[in-house]
């Protein structure tokens, strides 16, 4: 049973944002009743969650579609890349 969600009704940049850092697992896209054609994206997140947006226009709701599908599948794997503290190179500083 899924958990209740932290938002309660998340904006479509918010839910863009844990795609890119790899918080969502999938997307789909679903049909509105009002306004009639108008579709909204349904995402679930590593925590079982399920989220959605509000209803959008169909061409809207179809490029959002594309690019959560390419973060989730491809980019959050490179953007959220885990790595070494030697691999990044940093020296300590002191600020005093």
């Amino acid at each position: 049973m899924d958990k209740e969600p932290r938002f309660a009704n998340p904006k479509i940049i918010e839910l863009e944002g844990m795609a890119m850092t790899g918080f969502l697992k999938s997307v789909k896209m679903e049909n509105c009743e009002k306004p009639p054609g108008w579709k909204k994206l349904v995402v679930s997140t590593i925590e079982n969650e399920t989220l959605s947006t509000n209803c959008m226009e169909p061409d809207a709701a179809k490029r959002n579609f594309m690019v959560f599908t390419l973060y989730i599948r491809n980019w959050a794997k490179l953007i959220k890349k885990d790595y070494d503290e030697e691999e990044l190179n940093v020296e300590n500083i002191d600020l005093k």
